[in-house]
């Protein structure tokens, strides 16, 4: 049951992927519609399938990077969903859509490993989804910073084509990128906050020296300085979306670049 679901979402995220790219190509608003109404379907499948496989291993399916992966990606598409139901952006799929396919098709060739004893405990399922929740929309962050980048170029050029007539405006895309920031850098707090009481009542000592949370705690201090700079300096524009791009290739190396260096929790 729990492939023939995956199999689905994974098919209606391909429809969708597929339908962004032809709406791209051709500017006309159908292939929009029907991307989004293949993702909302793909996304409730996946909704399923994340749940069957829960009660299918009788865990919460947070704790490998087989796991892991189909997580980030639930949380990646969500993001897309809330994204363009308040800013109809036509573009948004061809940007959202590939990562979450390469994350769902990666977990084919990954095999589920067995719960680690440490991670058999009931913290671990509100740290892990508050830090899953804090990287998809840190993603958003990554994609609003992107589109900025290119609206910006496009109104310098004389002659605008690509993105222009696809993209709102730079006010806009401040006001997504702001959105998704804020919320990214309270989920990913709470998080640490709860990665750090689950820590002292259950780990061995020293797991301030894992790589893993030295790698978290680098990335919350970017986003920390990037909401001083833009809530505080009153900084906008392109020094800022690139900041938040540095951001989110700090998220990823946290993700996955640390599982190279060890420490006690590792997706593995």
């Amino acid at each position: 049951m729990a492939g023939l679901l995956f199999n689905a979402a994974f098919g209606f995220y391909a429809v969708g992927l597929f339908h962004s790219v032809v709406a791209f190509v051709s500017k006309r608003d159908v292939f929009v519609r029907i991307a989004v109404i293949s993702v909302g379907i793909a996304f409730a499948f996946h909704t399923a399938f994340l749940i069957f496989s829960g009660f299918e291993k009788g865990s919460f399916p947070l704790t490998g990077l087989r796991e892991g992966l189909a997580i980030f990606a639930w949380v990646v598409s969500l993001c897309f969903l809330i994204a363009y139901s308040r800013y109809r952006i036509k573009v948004l799929g061809i940007f959202f859509l590939p990562l979450v396919a390469a994350m769902m098709l990666s977990t084919v060739f990954i095999k589920a490993s067995p719960i680690p004893d440490i991670l058999r405990s009931s913290w671990v399922y509100l740290h892990t989804s508050l830090m899953f929740l804090a990287y998809g929309m840190f993603f958003g962050t990554f994609i609003a910073g992107l589109f900025y980048l290119l609206q910006e170029r496009e109104l310098k050029s004389k002659k605008p084509r690509t993105f222009y007539d696809q993209l709102p405006s730079l006010r806009t895309l401040d006001d997504l990128f702001l959105k998704f920031l804020i919320a990214g850098f309270t989920f990913m707090t709470l998080g640490l906050i709860v990665g750090i009481i689950w820590a002292e009542q259950n780990w061995l000592n020293g797991w301030l020296k894992d790589p893993k949370v030295i790698a978290a705690m680098a990335t919350w201090g970017i986003y920390l300085a990037l909401l001083y700079v833009r809530l505080t300096l009153g900084w906008r524009g392109r020094s800022v979306a690139l900041l938040g791009m540095l951001g989110f290739c700090s998220v990823l190396f946290s993700f996955l670049g640390v599982a190279f260096f060890g420490g006690q929790h590792v997706f593995r």
